[in-house]
């Protein structure tokens, strides 16, 4: 009776981390497949947002749970990137997936839990160096799927060209004699 009992138990668990390892890796090899459409979306993304520099041409890109945080930063974090103009082409364009790494035994318990919901929320990260008609820069663009499809999670373009400062007008006596 026990060692009925221990068999099917046995035969259970062994059930149940065969279909995780189903399931964990028909998602990885679905992120492995898509990756030129992520390279795609994140050229796009920034492409139309070059083209006016207004945070509302990418509203339908945003994830919901970043919306408010990203009206915010990308209304405030345009003004800084502006002068480089309409993105011409993006080279060196780089897919990252979160749960490719390391090797997940070598991490700590909330790490690997991390990076599982990194994988089960298909989170990617794409960067490219992006030529401006004034520079270039390099886009980072972190993606998350919502309701089927990839949102945009967070933005960042870091220009490399230096930006002129401003000159200020020189010092003036003023006399009133």
């Amino acid at each position: 009776m026990a060692r009925t009992f221990f068999s099917a138990l046995g035969l259970l668990f062994a059930a149940l981390l065969m279909f995780s390892a189903s399931f964990l890796g028909n998602i990885a090899a679905d992120l492995d497949i898509r990756r030129g459409e992520y390279r795609s979306l994140a050229v796009e993304l920034t492409r139309e947002l070059s083209q006016t520099w207004q945070s509302a041409s990418i509203e339908p890109y945003y994830a919901a749970d970043a919306r408010e945080e990203l009206a915010l930063l990308v209304g405030a974090y345009i003004q800084a990137v502006k002068p480089l103009g309409p993105l011409l082409h993006a080279a060196d364009v780089n897919v990252e997936v979160r749960w490719s790494q390391t090797a997940g035994l070598l991490l700590s318990p909330d790490r690997l839990s991390e990076r599982l919901t990194a994988l089960l929320n298909r989170a990617v990260k794409v960067s490219f160096v992006g030529r401006f008609a004034g520079g270039l820069a390099g886009v980072t663009a972190e993606f998350k799927r919502e309701d089927g499809r990839l949102k945009l999670w967070r933005l960042r373009i870091d220009s490399r060209q230096e930006q002129p400062a401003k000159s200020s007008p020189e010092r003036r006596s003023i006399s009133f004699a």
